[in-house]
């Protein structure tokens, strides 16, 4: 890959990849850290469930509540919609980051239109008999088997309130009698002959009957395949400042979840959004024109770094890339194989070349100090394997940089970047297709070296032979 320079590259490069390193930290580990998987395949049905989708069935119930899903998530009248045997629930957007981004459809509600003036269905005043639970909001009261299964499981963000007392109902789907209760979102069944298991209580199969009363295409029902992790990278960033750590999992927060469109071409800035302190990001210490600075925004590197290494791993066509100006600590554990970004002028991209979307799933852990970036989709075989990267033009670090600070204690000393060689660093990428060709890019680094940096205080005197930068604070 053609690597092309900035004059401004060295000085930014730095500003997003200190966000401050710490003074005594440990080389970073290569190790993967094993994340829940967002994705399930259900081979009875063919489908895939994810995401938001994935937690709130499996949070709800699951199986046992829901059935199996028909569908993957599909467009109805400009909604994402995805449906299940007993139920369909709509992906919300307007309530992202709320627990109402995902509802189930008021199925119950939809199939008990027309029916109010049936006694089942009449609005009460007051609960019929005494034991039972009122809920004004509708006017219908819930009690015994009923309520207990209604409350295990979510209750009226789940179900909806109810819309009808206890009454028997034949069955569209067998046939039989059975005692049932109707809310908003569900029909609640009774069955007997599954006394004392976990089928006694049963949702409706309402999910299906919908389906085939709206007509749901053959197209939206057939079999997918199963969705699979195309590649995955974990850095990490432990001793990192409490400003760096925040920016961190803020930023990694916003590419989770997000769909790359099947041709689409990726671009990080354009991505992560609002990155200032009104958005919530926090500033930083770093070096700028070779003394220490306040920027807003440190830490965004290891995001994009991260992504960048799963992309690389998935072997996604990199459209630009730039690395760092010099080595930093938290990507050494593989010279190299670094993406630093700077909005809105240096940016990382790269391009979905499948037929078909990829997902970006994104896991921060502020406590274990680690990110993890993972694509998923359905693959085409490909398969992708980095060769050794080769070090070479190694150049040491110069003179010691000192820099008074006069807000420092009286004869305190703070190491704020210890230095590395410059080097250029060239690595190979081989990519085998499914029918066994490769193909192999080239990506190349260069660093320059970087002083030991250190800050002092009232009545430090810096030691003979360092380079004395011009004080922090006039």
């Amino acid at each position: 890959m053609k690597r092309r320079y900035w004059s401004i590259a060295p000085l930014i490069a730095l500003v997003l990849a200190l966000g401050v390193l710490p003074g005594n930290v440990t080389q970073a580990a290569p190790a993967q850290q094993a994340t829940a998987e967002p994705y399930r395949y259900f081979p009875e049905t063919g489908h895939n469930i994810m995401f938001e989708v994935k937690r709130f069935y499996e949070s709800r119930g699951g199986l046992e509540i829901f059935g199996l899903p028909l569908t993957e998530v599909i467009t109805e009248n400009g909604q994402q919609v995805q449906y299940f045997e007993r139920a369909r629930f709509e992906i919300h957007p307007e309530n992202k980051g709320t627990e109402f981004y995902i509802l189930a459809t008021r199925l119950g509600a939809y199939f008990t239109q027309g029916r109010t003036a049936e006694a089942p269905f009449q609005w009460l005043a007051a609960a019929p008999s005494e034991g039972l639970t009122f809920f004004p909001e509708s006017g219908h009261s819930l009690g015994g088997g009923f309520r207990d299964f209604w409350k295990a499981n979510g209750g009226v963000y789940t179900f909806g309130f109810p819309i009808s007392e206890e009454f028997q109902e034949f069955s569209p789907t067998d046939g039989k009698p059975y005692t049932v209760q109707y809310f908003e979102r569900a029909r609640l069944e009774w069955h007997p002959e599954n006394g004392g298991t976990k089928w006694e209580f049963q949702l409706g199969l309402l999910g299906s009957e919908y389906a085939n009363v709206t007509g749901l295409s053959a197209q939206a029902r057939a079999r997918a395949r199963a969705i699979q992790k195309l590649g995955s990278a974990t850095t990490y960033y432990k001793g990192s400042s409490s400003e760096r750590v925040n920016n961190i999992a803020r930023s990694a927060a916003r590419f989770n979840g997000l769909t790359i469109k099947a041709g689409a071409t990726f671009s990080f800035n354009a991505n992560v959004g609002d990155v200032s302190a009104e958005a919530g990001f926090t500033d930083g210490y770093a070096i700028v024109g070779g003394k220490l600075e306040k920027v807003v925004g440190g830490g965004l590197c290891q995001v994009s770094t991260t992504m960048y290494r799963a992309v690389f791993n998935a072997g996604m066509p990199i459209v630009e890339r730039y690395g760092h100006s010099y080595v930093v600590y938290y990507y050494e554990n593989v010279l190299g194989f670094d993406a630093t970004v700077f909005l809105p002028q240096v940016d990382f991209r790269w391009r979905n070349d499948l037929q078909t979307d990829v997902w970006m799933y994104t896991d921060t852990d502020t406590k274990a100090g680690r990110v993890t970036f993972t694509l998923w989709g359905y693959g085409d075989g490909r398969s992708a394997k980095m060769e050794t990267p080769v070090v070479t033009n190694e150049v040491k670090p110069g003179k010691a940089v000192w820099q008074y600070d006069k807000t420092l204690g009286k004869g305190a000393v703070s190491q704020i970047v210890h230095g590395r060689s410059g080097m250029d660093v060239t690595m190979y990428r081989v990519i085998t297709k499914a029918d066994g060709k490769s193909s192999r890019e080239k990506f190349f680094t260069r660093y320059y070296p970087w002083e030991d940096f250190f800050l002092y205080g009232p009545g430090v005197t810096p030691p003979a032979g360092v380079k004395i930068e011009t004080p922090r604070y006039p």
